[in-house]
């Protein structure tokens, strides 16, 4: 009876690793799913050139914001209970990985609430668009220096995951460094689709590793 009681507890963990786990790959394929829907049907959107953040920008017909608002929750919530379970989950010591993915959550949610203008012109333009360009920065880079976090927590104990998680991360976070740095001025939008896209790669990646484990 010991024995059984013992388990019961780990059991329960186990299982919420696993959910955790198909949330994110469900919000993250949600968030990808609703920007590629949303640019599809924005008439005279070009998905090269622009942000994500026009299509749920101020005054946006709502079947494009529609769909990047949906994505952008589920996705949040998703992270917020995916990083916690990477930590039970995942072998190794080191907070600073899941603090980063539960913070790219909690402000992936916040951005919601904190729309940009029309063009999305930038920090200085209005309350509204400072607001949110301190939110999207602040999840998009929690969001790609993540996978180092993780890679170092890994080195040791789990070298293969962990050289994945510093090529994903590393490529992530130059990404991102070159868009929002304005490195490249052309292609704007398609850069930031780039990085983010390669980001969740790593999410995917981790959590069809949790979801194999025994």
């Amino acid at each position: 009876m010991a024995g059984i009681g013992l388990d019961r507890p780990q059991a329960r963990q186990d299982r919420s690793v696993r959910v955790a786990a198909i949330a994110a790959i469900v919000g993250l394929g949600a968030y990808v799913g609703g920007w590629w829907l949303a640019g599809s049907v924005r008439d005279g959107y070009d998905p090269r050139e622009q942000a994500i953040s026009e299509l749920f920008e101020l005054g946006a017909p709502w079947t494009s914001r529609g769909w990047v608002v949906a994505g952008l929750l589920l996705s949040g919530v998703a992270l917020i209970a995916f990083g916690p379970a990477l930590d039970r989950g995942l072998p190794g010591t080191g907070r600073l990985g899941p603090l980063l993915v539960v913070t790219s959550g909690v402000f992936t949610v916040l951005v919601v609430g904190a729309p940009c203008s029309p063009g999305c012109p930038g920090t200085g333009s209005a309350f509204n668009d400072t607001a949110h360009t301190i939110t999207a920065g602040v999840g998009y880079a929690s969001l790609v220096t993540a996978p180092l976090a993780f890679a170092w927590r890994l080195r040791q104990v789990a070298p293969r995951l962990a050289a994945w998680s510093w090529t994903l991360g590393g490529v992530a976070v130059a990404g991102f460094a070159i868009r929002y740095l304005g490195v490249l001025p052309q292609w704007l939008g398609a850069q930031q689709r780039l990085f983010n896209t390669i980001a969740d790669l790593w999410y995917l990646l981790v959590a069809i590793h949790l979801l194999r484990q025994p």
